[in-house]
């Protein structure tokens, strides 16, 4: 079970192909933020989106409009509702007045919710963002002993278990507990004869060198 979270601005396209990437199913919640007042253009955009879920079965979306002139108000009201929602939190932040995706992705850190999160120009044109829910959960859940591994790894790439739990002072089964758990996060891969390594997210959360290169 999931749901979507989108804000919105002038245009929907990237709604729709988030929700079509996704496979969005009949459902799964749709909420959209946007900022108060919701002008013609934003009205206009959130009637082509809903339309066109009405035309592919979805769910019907929900539209906020966020009172950004009290910035704590509309900050318990976006993750007030957030809360409300089931499942995995789908959110892109692509559309929308920058204060909207500010305000939306405090609200999502507030909540402490798995989620993941995706950022990309409306049009769809250049790059985008993707953090895994994985990832995600691991920045805002990532215990001390965890953080010590990833900055062991940060320095010393292609560790083994055994190596590691001699550097950090620790028994091997508890060391291979919170690896189990990192590489389920994405953060660190196994190479070759059980030599670790962080990932390009395991290197950006460490802060390490190199943290933009792609790997496993």
């Amino acid at each position: 079970m999931r749901s979507f979270v989108f804000t919105l601005g002038f245009h929907e396209d990237f709604a729709i192909r988030r929700l079509t990437s996704k496979a969005a199913q009949k459902g799964e919640p749709i909420l959209v933020f946007t900022a108060k007042p919701a002008v013609g253009a934003v009205q206009k955009a959130f009637n082509s989106l809903r339309e066109f879920c009405r035309r592919v079965g979805l769910e019907e979306p929900s539209l906020t409009e966020l009172d950004l002139s009290n910035g704590p108000r509309a900050l318990v009201e976006a993750r007030t509702l957030m809360g409300q929602l089931p499942g995995l939190l789908v959110v892109d932040v692509s559309g929308g007045l920058r204060a909207v995706v500010v305000v939306t992705i405090l609200a999502l850190l507030a909540l402490g919710r798995d989620y993941e999160l995706y950022a990309a120009s409306e049009t769809g044109a250049g790059f985008e963002l993707h953090l895994p829910a994985g990832v995600a959960k691991a920045l805002s859940r990532l215990s001390e002993e965890k953080r010590l591994i990833l900055a062991e790894l940060a320095r010393s790439p292609g560790l083994t278990v055994e190596g590691l739990a001699k550097r950090l002072k620790r028994a091997p089964k508890t060391v291979r507990n919170h690896l189990a758990e990192l590489k389920k996060a994405g953060l660190i891969a196994v190479r070759g004869k059980g030599e670790l390594e962080l990932t390009s997210w395991g290197r950006a959360i460490a802060g390490a060198p190199g943290s933009g290169r792609e790997s496993g």
